[in-house]
């Protein structure tokens, strides 16, 4: 049997990707930098390493050192937000959601939705109608 794309069906992947894989990502990106709060490199704004205040490296395993750090962290991250996280909004959402809805409704908020994107629409067609003006203006000189 075939699965059918929907819109709940492509929101659910893009939520599951952005809490685990997307947030591992970032996060273990940013681990990066964590490896330059330890670890420094010879260059001429230390002397070549004579006024190092942290452990010298060469470029190499400074690099690696950042490589490998952000993947693990990435990685526990992901599984942290996989197992955990991701269970425990799918448990409380419906509750939530429940009073956001509640909490909408008390202070119309749809209704004033609705009336901004009226409003929005009639100034989508003034302009229109003010461009369409100085086009057929522009024509007929």
């Amino acid at each position: 049997m075939k699965k059918f794309l929907s819109g709940k069906v492509i929101l659910r992947y893009l939520y599951d990707q952005l809490t685990g894989n997307f947030a591992g990502f970032l996060i273990g990106m940013s681990a990066s930098s964590l490896v330059s709060r330890f670890f420094e490199t010879r260059s001429i704004k230390n002397l070549w390493g004579l006024t190092a205040k942290k452990t010298v490296v060469d470029k190499a395993t400074f690099s690696n050192l950042e490589w490998i750090l952000s993947i693990v962290i990435g990685f526990i991250v992901f599984e942290i937000f996989t197992k955990v996280v991701k269970e425990r909004i799918d448990k409380n959402f419906p509750k939530y959601k429940i009073k956001v809805m509640r909490w909408m409704i008390a202070n119309h908020i749809p209704e004033k939705a609705s009336a901004i994107g009226l409003k929005l629409n009639q100034q989508r067609i003034a302009l229109f109608a003010a461009v369409h003006q100085a086009v057929v203006k522009v024509r007929t000189k």
